[in-house]
């Protein structure tokens, strides 16, 4: 009865239990590899049996079961190392080089595969460590690129990662500038938004002067062509009216400046203030001209003193001015 349940038991063993994982699953898995044939893997896991492709499985993985297959011959492992490199597993391949340069025949091909791998091995390292730099940890890339360093001295990865290293401290004060830059403006970025809301009513009060002074604009020339078009009864009227507007303007900006706290604003109502009163002067100077025209000289006279009253030395007012006095003076 002991030797039945001996070897009954000895039946239910597994050839070899392992952690698998496939490119295709999210975790790791417990599993039974019970063959390998080629590239085909039957392993069992639970009760019951699956079949799949050794290129299925996560590189290391992949190596665990071709290890185990391939046996300890020198020959073997020498085509190990190969698997091994080709999956990026290179302190694996460096092993099983190792392992095959026991044998004389096979040690030369045994210490280049090794080289090589090496060379990938502190390449990947210091690509590792160059990333952490990216990622803005210093402390792990400096970490990483004095281990590519200390271990793998004598490859190009350890030239390229003492030349980082020896400024490693100009690029944390870098690093640490730019966190501060990001820092300031974020911090910017709430006291803007803080400060839009605040300055929000003037801003809306200054923008909609500035849609009005344009609309005055194009009244001021709708005025012209009706003058031009000796239509001046519902010229000369049209100009009174956007002088008055213009002036209404001037006159709110001038009363309210002391609200004007906030960036820009104080220049945008000086340009907007500005505006309105160069198209109050082309008003007066037109408005004038075409009364001198109608021969209507005293109202002339008094529109084109209050443009001069607003700039003493504009050249067009004060040459018309000389028309019309001209005339008016003779007719007084």
């Amino acid at each position: 009865m002991l030797k039945l349940l001996l070897a009954m038991l000895l039946f239910a063993t597994p050839l070899y239990a392992v952690k698998l994982k496939l490119k295709a699953e999210p975790a790791e898995f417990d599993a039974t590899v019970t063959r390998l044939e080629g590239d085909t893997v039957h392993y069992r896991k639970g009760r019951k049996d699956f079949t799949a492709k050794l290129d299925d499985f996560e590189p290391a993985s992949a190596f665990l079961i071709r290890k185990d297959a391939a046996g300890t011959a020198p020959a073997a492992r020498l085509e190990l190392a190969r698997f091994a490199l080709l999956r990026g597993l290179y302190a694996e391949a460096r092993v099983e080089c190792e392992a095959a340069a026991a044998n004389a025949d096979l040690k030369a091909e045994a210490e280049r595969i090794r080289a090589v791998a090496r060379a990938l091995e502190a390449d990947a390292l210091y690509d590792k460590g160059v990333s952490a730099l990216d990622a803005l940890n210093v402390e792990e890339a400096g970490r990483v690129l004095r281990q590519v360093d200390k271990d793998f001295g004598d490859t190009p990865a350890a030239g390229k990662a003492r030349i980082l290293l020896g400024t490693l401290n100009r690029v944390e004060l870098e690093i640490k500038a730019r966190q501060l830059e990001e820092e300031a403006r974020k911090a910017q970025e709430v006291a803007d938004d803080d400060e839009r809301k605040k300055r929000r009513p003037i801003d809306e009060w200054l923008a909609e002067f500035e849609t009005q002074l344009a609309n005055l604009t194009r009244n001021k020339a709708t005025a012209d062509q009706e003058c031009l078009d000796l239509n001046i009864n519902k010229g000369l009227p049209r100009y009174d009216e956007t002088v008055k507007s213009l002036e209404t303007i001037r006159k709110s900006i001038s009363q309210n400046r002391h609200l004007l706290k906030f960036r820009g604003q104080e220049e945008l109502a000086t340009r907007i203030d500005d505006g309105c009163k160069q198209l109050m002067i082309e008003c007066f100077e037109r408005w004038a001209y075409f009364l001198y025209r109608a021969a209507r000289y005293e109202t002339a006279h008094t529109i084109v003193s209050r443009g001069i009253a607003l700039d003493p030395k504009d050249r067009r007012l004060l040459s018309l001015k000389v028309d019309i006095d001209e005339i008016y003076d003779k007719r007084g």
